[in-house]
């Protein structure tokens, strides 16, 4: 005779019941107060902004402060680099702006030829690539540059009309400007006792591993702000020395769309390749766009597998995959600010994890080889 048949539902004790609903309130009520936290921060954005940029700012900065504050006062370093600064950007808006400026004015000059050549490269029955192209696709494309002018005209009063918005909206972006490097002054200058009041909530037992953590999530945003910075200046240089020498017209201002897209991993070299390929295209033919593509290409592969690397991928420890990731993800919560801050948070929780469910990264040991012994 066989025995009684198992319960199925015997694993269901009450325990359990009451651990899952215990769980399912935290989840909730963490859901509940991460929403209220995002409100919160949506309706003093500004201010986040401001701190955000500040402390951004402060990670650029610190090392030269640091090491000019060995041989003087903190606050007179931080003028002397502020100063530094100041002067670097006027330089590089006494060589850059002009030609900036200079490209902007030619585009919007030739604009109208530009889309007379553009319908006139689409309906041309000599092109070899739009004569293979479907009839019902040749007629969208001749009439783009129709519905482009067409566009431009009817909303032509309300871009004008919106022309104040845009002017307030400069003078609030200079008054950022002015207000962050304030803000990062006094952060610098207070930097001690924000770090003894921290460490003062400590227990002294977790001491020494808070250290550690808060020692490697300095090196993870420090060294992404810093190396970010110069991943897109050279991407922007690469660029624009590229198109200039290849006689893409606009070689500046597409430089520049590049080097700060490019504060935004992997953005600033896609971001300028359609308008330079579709530039060179129309101006020097098809051979010239196509060299623009491979040398686009080119640079995005030494972004990505050379310069990238070496100089922030050390730092942040984070696949390309998870980068676009935490790209998508900081895009659809907070836009361009949320992409800006997306990499470092998400190097940051990294850090975390490593050090809630394993051995920190800066205190690992490299396995010892047994034949070697």
């Amino acid at each position: 005779m066989s025995g009684p048949r198992p319960d199925p539902w015997a694993w269901l004790t009450e325990n359990r019941v009451t651990f899952a609903l215990k769980l399912l309130l935290v989840i909730v009520l963490g859901l509940y107060l991460a929403g209220m936290l995002l409100g919160f921060l949506d309706r003093v954005h500004t201010i986040v902004y401001i701190l955000v940029g500040a402390i951004f700012f402060a990670y650029l900065i610190f090392p030269a402060v640091r090491f000019l504050e060995r041989r003087m006062p903190r606050i007179v370093a931080i003028l002397a680099v502020y100063l530094a600064i100041a002067v670097v950007l006027v330089l590089a808006g006494w060589l850059i702006v002009p030609r900036v400026a200079d490209d902007i004015s030619q585009l919007v000059a030739q604009y109208p030829h530009a889309m007379a050549q553009t319908s006139s490269f689409v309906n041309d029955p000599q092109n070899p690539i739009a004569a293979r192209l479907p009839e019902w696709m040749r007629a969208e494309l001749a009439h783009v540059p129709d519905q482009v002018i067409a566009w431009s005209k009817l909303h032509g009063l309300e871009t004008a009309g919106q022309a104040i918005t845009i002017l307030l909206g400069t003078v609030a972006a200079l008054a950022t400007f002015v207000i962050i490097p304030l803000f990062t002054a006094y952060l610098l200058l207070d930097m001690d006792n924000i770090k003894h009041g921290f460490f003062s909530l400590i227990p002294e037992e977790r001491l020494k591993p808070a250290l550690r953590l808060l020692d490697e999530i300095d090196d993870v945003i420090g060294g992404f702000i810093r190396g970010q910075l110069l991943v897109a200046l050279s991407v922007g240089v690469l660029i624009t020395i590229a198109l200039a020498i290849m006689g893409v017209k606009y070689a500046f201002l597409l430089g520049l769309l590049a080097a700060v897209g490019d504060l935004i991993p992997y953005v600033g070299a896609v971001l300028a390749f359609t308008p330079s390929f579709l530039i060179a295209l129309v101006n020097n033919g098809w051979a010239n766009a196509v060299v623009v593509g491979i040398v686009f290409l080119v640079i995005f592969e030494v972004e990505g597998h050379l310069i990238a690397p070496n100089i922030v991928s050390r730092q942040v420890r984070l696949s390309p995959l998870i980068v676009l990731i935490a790209l998508l993800v900081g895009g659809e919560m907070a836009g361009i600010v949320g992409m800006l801050i997306a990499v470092p948070i998400a190097g940051t929780l990294r850090v975390v994890v490593n050090h809630m469910f394993g051995r920190p990264e800066a205190h690992r040991r490299p396995k010892e080889n047994p034949k070697a012994s």
